[in-house]
Order: structure tokens, then C-alpha cells, then sequence
């Protein structure tokens, strides 16, 4: 007897109910969410269009604490096919298409707590309290670098004495040839 699931979620619909603009997370690497939970297992649920076309939805498990906020980080290539509730086979679906996701939602499915649900209908308590998700890329060097104040300010100081070092430089050398070729120094004039 399998026990029914809480699923809640939110769709990508402009709240018109004439089509749907889509999430278009093509440059992203996966989802990152922050939950408050109760220790058991929930699942983030993504819809794309396949969805529409054939009930192709893709799914990631994440576990929560029993206290305290979990930040769960769930990459694009761990989302696996499901199909009308069930895994779909290896080959059987399509890559998650990050580029039209229509949908998410979060799950909590009874049976995949290892426990057992004594009849249809019954469930299991849960809780679950989701702060935020966000979308994040993978780089093979950070986006952000802090410098701190004292750090950019030496480092202009630094460059400023440079380049007046290479000044003086340029001017002593300018004056050293017209004098070798004989001439008056540089700016000065002839009596």
C-alpha cells in the first residue's frame, strides 16, 4: 500500500493563464536551497515543457536536520527523469533542459523514509520551511574577489611611484641625447 505524497510548488505561468515565460537557466549549474526541516528526506521537483508533452518531470532528494537550517546545493546533472511517478531508465528521457523550466515544487514522499506506512492514506508527519533557492554557477575561478581598502590603496600607491620613476626616467634620457647631439636642452631656448 503506498502512502500519498505532499507535493507544493509554484509554476512559471505570467498568472494570465495564456502560456508560460519559462525560467531560463541555461548559464546555471544547478538550484542551492535553504530549508528549516525535521530530518527526513524531501525531493525538488523541475518541470520543463516536456512536462506538457509527455508528464517528463526531474527530480533531486535532499535531506534536512532535525534543528536548524539545511543548505542543500542540488547540480542540474543529479536531477534524474521521472515519468507518471516512476524513474524513467537510463536513455528512456532527455537531459533536464535548463533553458525551459516551467515549474518547481518540493515533495515529501512517505515511502522513501524508511519507514513503513501501515495503510493507504495514512502519512507520515513532516515539516519542512524553505527560506530561499537560488541558482548558482560553476566557475573555474571566483566571481568575486575582495580586496580589502588598505590592499587597492598600496597597490595604487605603488603604480603612481612607478610611473613617476618612468617619467623622470624618460625626461633625464630626452635631455642626455640633445645634449649629446649638441643641442640645447630640452624647453630651454637659444640666445
Amino acid at each position: 500500500a503506498a502512502a500519498r505524497a505532499a507535493v507544493a510548488g509554484m509554476d512559471a505561468d505570467d498568472g494570465e493563464g495564456e502560456g508560460e515565460a519559462g525560467l531560463e537557466l541555461g548559464e546555471y549549474s544547478g538550484l542551492l536551497l535553504k530549508a528549516s526541516g525535521d530530518g527526513q528526506v524531501y525531493t525538488m521537483v523541475v518541470r520543463t515543457s516536456a512536462y506538457e508533452l509527455d508528464g517528463l518531470e526531474y527530480r533531486h532528494d535532499f535531506r534536512t536536520r532535525a534543528k536548524g537550517f539545511t543548505t542543500a546545493r542540488l547540480p542540474f546533472a543529479g536531477f534524474a527523469p521521472y515519468r507518471d511517478g516512476k524513474p524513467v531508465q537510463a536513455g528512456g528521457a532527455p537531459e533536464l533542459d535548463r533553458r525551459s523550466i516551467s515549474g518547481l515544487a518540493l515533495g515529501f514522499y512517505p515511502q522513501r523514509q524508511g519507514v513503513r506506512v501501515a495503510k493507504e492514506g495514512v502519512g507520515l508527519p513532516f515539516y519542512l520551511s524553505l527560506a530561499r533557492v537560488k541558482a548558482y554557477r560553476e566557475r573555474d575561478e571566483p566571481e568575486v574577489v575582495y580586496l580589502s581598502a588598505g590592499a587597492a590603496a598600496a597597490d595604487l600607491a605603488a603604480d603612481d611611484a612607478a610611473a613617476a620613476v618612468q617619467q623622470k626616467d624618460a625626461a633625464t634620457a630626452l635631455a642626455m641625447e640633445e645634449q649629446a647631439a649638441g643641442g640645447a636642452p630640452a624647453g630651454g631656448e637659444e640666445d
